[in-house]
């Protein structure tokens, strides 16, 4: 189907693309608007979806959408605007030239467990933005907030069309952009002798149980200075117990139920192998709500985990934290960086220079300072979009009436010309002088056979 949905978008984008760059950031701009304008309801259906509480929705996939479209509308002209390219005037002395993005087709976009609606509409603006088709496969689950997606955009007056949503088979994409094959490795936060540790531990809860643990940037690792460690553990512990897990749309929640039973088995399997390793569980599991139906976990806390473990080696889905006492910042991002690149990583301290230092060294996409969020800045993701969604291209213009210097027939000269020429550049003294002496009437005459027509 999606061989044929392509074959289809492939009739349709010719016509998008030769819009201007500024007149698809309108579209953008009403798309923007268009989330502004069903906010609510459009924050409803996908809190109901994706089973996350509504005010986790509001701020993390309706109002980044918004910052995120309306950042690329702002920035269309510079993200993709052509501009002027200065090519060597030795070897093209007439020639103006521009360099520019142009579009690769159709783009698939396959959706992820915990990016619903924010990640694919900023994709799929990015991709609209540079000109080109979209078809979407959304996650199991997501296909709610897919439909929203492209409502979102019919309401902001794209063409018909050009956004399809279809299965998961993207066969025919002249690109594809896979939300969810990122093979990085789990988030780290590092928490320093002078950090403000209240706001460090209300930083790691978050950034550990937004999206119950399961989105990509989810924090699971945590390397605090043994000064403030038995501190930091206990209130962590404390603040985990606290959180109120419950049905999503109810306003007291704060922590819905995962995405079902194979995550939670997944879950205690990584968490039992780590205790069989000799680490500590502290707080957290499984839980029960009643006449709640899903399936529901308390933020895990474990200590002692070692580095051989799935929880310090892998993105495993759910809310759960290892948190490990380090002598200083050095050990601290040696293990940060063990394994694979992560998406991001954090460091918490009230020493912004140390903190700066120490960000350069940690294998990471994104480094926060005392802040962590759970995903890729979606600003970022449009930016990174864009790259892929569009290819670079040169385009030159020679005067009509004229011909390059350098073409055949080789005329006798050339070569003492362009010695001459390049000697003009030379930085060792009175070779460039030298140079115009010896080289004028060569360069003088194939100027001029530059000139006739």
């Amino acid at each position: 189907m999606s061989g044929t949905l392509a074959d289809e978008l492939a009739t349709v984008t010719p016509l998008w693309a030769q819009l201007r760059v500024g007149d698809r950031a309108r579209y953008l701009e009403r798309a923007a608007q268009a989330v502004i304008d069903e906010f609510d309801e459009v924050c409803l259906s996908v809190a109901a979806e994706s089973q996350r509480p509504l005010a986790e929705i509001a701020a993390l996939e309706l109002l980044g959408a918004v910052d995120a479209l309306r950042w690329l509308a702002d920035n269309a002209r510079r993200l993709l605007g052509a501009h002027r390219f200065a090519l060597p005037r030795t070897l093209h002395p007439l020639t103006r030239a521009s360099a520019g993005h142009a579009p690769v087709g159709v783009v698939g976009i396959r959706g992820a467990l915990g990016a619903p609606f924010a990640l694919p509409l900023t994709m799929v603006g990015a991709a609209l933005l540079a000109g080109n088709g979209v078809i979407v496969a959304p996650a199991p689950g997501a296909s709610a907030a897919a439909e929203r997606l492209v409502r979102v955009l019919a309401r902001a007056g794209l063409p018909e069309g050009l956004v399809r949503v279809a299965d998961d088979s993207l066969d025919g994409c002249a690109r594809l952009l896979d939300l969810g094959g990122d093979p990085a490795g789990p988030d780290a936060m590092i928490v320093l002798a002078d950090a403000n540790l209240a706001h460090a531990i209300e930083g790691a809860l978050w950034a550990a149980c937004a999206g119950a643990g399961q989105l990509a940037g989810s924090l699971k690792r945590i390397y605090v200075a043994e000064t403030c460690y038995a501190e930091f553990l206990g209130g962590l512990c404390q603040a985990a117990v606290e959180l109120e897990l419950g049905e999503p749309l109810a306003a007291h929640t704060q922590l819905g139920p995962l995405a079902g039973e194979a995550v939670a088995a997944s879950l205690e399997a990584a968490i039992d192998e780590a205790v069989g390793f000799g680490a500590v569980l502290h707080c957290g599991g499984r839980r029960s709500l009643g006449a709640v139906p899903g399936t529901f976990f308390a933020p895990a806390v474990l200590s002692d985990v070692p580095p051989s473990a799935r929880l310090a080696r892998e993105r495993v889905p759910g809310p759960v934290l290892a948190v490990t006492r380090v002598r200083d910042s050095v050990e601290a991002a040696a293990l940060a960086n063990s394994g694979r690149r992560s998406l991001g990583a954090s460091i918490w301290s009230s020493d912004r220079r140390a903190a700066v230092r120490i960000a350069r060294e940690l294998e990471a996409r994104v480094v926060w300072g005392n802040d962590h969020a759970p995903a890729l800045p979606l600003r970022q993701a449009a930016a990174d979009a864009i790259e892929q969604c569009g290819r670079a291209q040169l385009i030159t213009w020679e005067p009509a009436a004229r011909r390059p210097p350098w073409r055949y027939p080789y005329v006798p000269g050339a070569q003492r010309a362009a010695r001459s020429v390049a000697a003009l550049h030379s930085t060792r003294e009175g070779e460039r002088e030298q140079a115009l002496r010896e080289g004028a009437p060569a360069i003088i005459r194939l100027a001029g056979r530059t000139l006739r027509r």
